[in-house]
């Protein structure tokens, strides 16, 4: 298979997915109780509308590149779409670790803990960085930043741990 082919396939499910998934919130999820209020639905019916534009753009990028493929063979983006699957496939499922860890971090340790832990990780194992002034700087500049703003500025409780409660 191709990976136009692929691409095509690929978009023609996610749409179907984004289609399924948006009827049933409107289905079983309640609106909001208000005139115009946002309620338990607004989320992820908004996830699924964004779902399902994002597959109908790469349905149509699928068919232009496909069109300017058989016209100019060899030119323009198709080259690039060949590169190493192995090294997509193994950012893929490193970044699914990393959502999945700080998930589990965020339960157990909470924000404070769990968010620079993170941010280390991934500047130092995904993104290789090396210049400690750099990871020093982003891992305490977003955690701080972050905490600054969402817990004193707006109000909002970020999340505390189970094992340790600091924030």
């Amino acid at each position: 298979m191709t990976s136009s082919a692929r691409d095509l396939a690929l978009s023609v499910s996610l749409l179907a997915f984004a289609l399924i998934w948006t009827w049933l919130v409107i289905d079983t999820i309640r609106p909001g109780l208000g005139h115009g209020d946002i309620g338990p639905r607004a989320f992820p019916m908004v996830l699924g509308i964004i779902l399902g534009g994002l597959s109908v753009l790469l349905f149509v990028r699928t068919l232009v590149l496909r069109r300017d493929e058989t016209t100019a063979a060899g030119t323009g983006d198709v080259d690039a779409m060949d590169e190493d699957s192995t090294s997509r496939w193994g950012s893929m499922v490193l970044v699914a670790i990393e959502i999945s860890a700080y998930g589990f971090l965020l339960q157990k340790i909470g924000f404070l803990i769990a968010t620079p832990i993170l941010i280390l990780f991934v500047l130092v194992i995904h993104l290789r960085l090396r210049s400690w002034k750099t990871i020093l700087g982003m891992t305490l500049g977003m955690t701080l930043g972050c905490w600054l703003f969402f817990e004193k500025l707006l109000g909002i409780y970020l999340a505390n741990g189970s094992w340790f409660n600091i924030g």
